[in-house]
């Protein structure tokens, strides 16, 4: 079911701010303006988990500028990158009704995992399924880093609804236009600095990881990895379907995944979820896809 958000998107990463304004067309969603605002080098500094926000002079001018070019709104979504959370599924005895309890439980059950205290991170997380234990879906990312940016957002008119990671909406644009399953798909978003990997049997999430590039290994050889684990601890042995996203992603890369996993490879293309791709946007298609996939899931 389609969510209600404000039409006014945003993508920040540490070297650009993308807005998007996405709107209902005859047939489906449209993006009507969109633009990437470039971020000096010292934005924002490296940090476990999330990055911490180092220059606050440079975010606030973009956000001028941006406040400047496009009009008046005052309220928006926050996309991040996938890297900037920590996305586990736990599998827990019981979860308690209430939220706060239920915070508890998770941030215990985090902790032997984190490599910061979980009492310094802000968590939101979905109940997939109850049964003789509870399946649970946690996003995690550092509060200070949220706070900075809340903060930074409120000082230039803009209240921030919704803070999600990038590669969760493109999985949500990508999946509200594909036929339902009970099957087991794959999905690869592919960056300059990191890439994610995720499994779904059905619509319920088996795994999700985000990994960063560092050089010790290739792209290829972590694809490899990846393989490696999901047949042999997740048993996803037949794959229906596997999506690629990202921004200049070439045919060797779908290539080396249809042949690992023996499945067709699907490359997401904005033109496939939008009425009409704006202009300019090939540098940042990826966002902009994300940007729609905040109003389909």
């Amino acid at each position: 079911m389609a969510r209600a958000y404000p039409p006014d998107v945003l993508v920040l990463d540490s070297d650009a701010l993308v807005h998007a304004r996405v709107v209902k067309g005859k047939r489906g969603l449209q993006i009507q303006q969109a633009k990437s605002y470039r971020l000096p080098a010292d934005t924002f500094e490296a940090g476990v988990v999330t990055p911490q926000l180092g220059n606050e002079a440079a975010l606030a001018e973009a956000l001028r500028r941006l406040r400047l070019e496009t009009g008046r709104w005052d309220k928006a979504s926050l996309l991040l990158p996938d890297s900037w959370f920590r996305i586990n599924i736990l599998e827990l005895q019981a979860l308690p009704e209430n939220p706060n309890e239920a915070q508890e439980i998770l941030r215990w059950s985090l902790k032997r995992t984190m490599p910061i205290d979980a009492a310094s991170l802000r968590l939101a997380y979905e109940v997939l399924s109850r049964g003789a234990q509870v399946k649970v879906l946690v996003l995690s990312a550092v509060e200070k880093t949220l706070v900075d940016l809340e903060r930074l957002f409120g000082a230039a008119g803009i209240d921030l609804v919704l803070i999600e990671p990038v590669g969760l909406n493109i999985w949500n644009a990508i999946t509200f236009r594909e036929p339902a399953t009970t099957r087991d798909r794959l999905f690869f978003y592919v960056r300059e600095r990191d890439f994610t990997t995720a499994a779904f049997r059905g619509a319920q999430p088996l795994f999700i990881r985000s990994r960063n590039l560092n050089g010790d290994r290739s792209l290829a050889q972590e694809i490899k990895l990846s393989a490696s684990y999901l047949r042999d601890t997740l048993q996803t042995a037949a794959i229906e379907n596997c999506y690629l996203a990202g921004n200049d992603v070439d045919g060797t890369l779908s290539t080396s995944i249809a042949a690992e996993f023996q499945a067709p490879v699907r490359t997401l293309s904005l033109s496939d979820l939008i009425e009409q791709t704006p202009a300019d946007a090939g540098a940042y298609e990826s966002e902009l896809a994300a940007c729609t996939g905040v109003f389909t899931g």
